[in-house]
């Protein structure tokens, strides 16, 4: 009798692990949490932030321009900020304070570390389409 109850809790605790560690239960979890931020470090000391959550796509902040767009264009670029598709921009002549960019944290289980500098806004738009529009 003992060993039948024993066994019988076994495949229970067995079949929950299974459960717990099914695709259905990961499916539930965002497929990337990024921490981004911007700053003009030689015009301010303003550092802006939020977290951008993907697949499915939100914004951790309600001023965030379009987490949708963000999300599309890291998708496009499979979480790869070296390959994202950008914008088609002319930043022949234009002036402005170089702009820092930098995000952390994961994409589908990989870790991302971006940290970048731009000459200018542009720059940073023309080679990272909305991912920091925020």
């Amino acid at each position: 009798m003992h060993v039948r109850r024993l066994a019988s809790t076994f495949a229970a605790a067995m079949f929950l692990a299974a459960a717990v560690a099914s695709p259905a239960a990961a499916a539930d979890e965002p497929g990337a949490v990024l921490d981004l931020s911007w700053s003009a470090p030689a015009a301010s000391n303003q550092v802006f932030t939020t977290t951008l959550t993907c697949h499915p796509a939100g914004g951790g902040e309600e001023w965030y321009l379009d987490p949708v767009l963000a999300c599309g264009d890291l998708t496009a670029a499979g979480g790869d900020f070296e390959a994202l598709p950008g914008r088609l921009l002319s930043c022949e002549g234009v002036q402005g304070a170089a702009i820092r960019t930098t995000a952390s944290g994961h994409w589908f289980g990989q870790p991302v570390s971006y940290d970048e500098l731009h000459a200018n806004w542009c720059e940073v738009r023309k080679k990272l389409g909305w991912v920091f529009i925020f």
